[in-house]
């Protein structure tokens, strides 16, 4: 086993625990370390197709807390975002995708005192749901800008989790489909690593597996408070890592 392989293995398992216990914050830290060893197109086909695995897997675990009803309008403005990226057809840089993955979570954040979103809203969703999809196809991850959804709404954890799995499978899967069949002829970039073989794609899956099974016993532990309070701290931390990533890629 190569070294690449053996790290993006672990780094799937111990990622594949964080967005177990938080819905997000794993996904953000494992698309930092693919970019380390790909290009962007690469990167974004080996995430899309580890995350979908991880997000199927938790959203089966979760199923029961699936709340359902919300369902109906985010995949409708999932549509119309995956309608724009055809229009677009744009493949970002590492540059650009470091400091989309950085700044756009903290302006979430900051902006959770300013902007109110429900879930449970159904124009709310769609036009986030539109919106979330364009970011996802540029910089991979959406999860703290999908929290902007969700943190007002009167959900548990474990709905949280269980709902934010399902649409999120969904996602990875339309980006899967993205950057494998239209990115090559817009940028001609490669959309999977020569490094990475087909053989090691199982290994990948498993240990997303595990690591989301592993979650779940952490997060039957778990309080709503203690949830949502790691949850802003480590990806603060994730994010002025990418920012400085970001701004070194493309002014130095």
């Amino acid at each position: 086993m190569s070294p690449i392989i053996l790290i993006i293995t672990i780094s799937t398992f111990l990622t594949a625990i964080l967005s177990g216990m938080f819905g997000m914050a794993g996904g953000l830290i494992l698309m930092t370390i693919l970019l380390g060893f790909m290009p962007v197109a690469a990167a974004m086909s080996v995430h899309a197709c580890i995350q979908l695995v991880s997000n199927a897997w938790r959203s089966f675990l979760w199923r029961r807390h699936i709340v359902w009803r919300v369902l109906p309008p985010y995949f409708a403005g999932m549509v119309a975002g995956f309608g724009i990226m055809l229009m677009v057809r744009f493949v970002p840089d590492k540059g650009v995708v470091f400091l989309a993955m950085g700044a756009l979570p903290l302006l979430a954040m900051a902006g959770e005192r300013y902007v109110t979103l429900y879930i449970t809203n159904k124009v709310h969703t769609f036009f986030t749901a539109t919106i979330l999809t364009f970011v996802q196809m540029t910089a991979g991850v959406v999860g703290p800008l999908l929290d902007l959804l969700y943190n007002n709404a009167p959900l548990t954890r474990k709905e949280i989790v269980g709902t934010k799995a399902f649409t999120q499978s969904t996602m990875h899967l339309t980006r899967l489909i993205y950057f494998g069949s239209l990115v090559p002829l817009v940028s001609g970039q490669a959309v999977w690593p020569d490094s990475i073989p087909g053989w090691a794609i199982p290994g990948f899956m498993v240990a997303a597996i595990a690591g989301t099974s592993a979650a779940g016993v952490i997060l039957h532990r778990m309080s709503d408070h203690h949830f949502k309070k790691f949850t802003r701290i480590l990806v603060t931390i994730v994010c002025l890592y990418c920012l400085g990533q970001g701004v070194r890629l493309t002014f130095f």
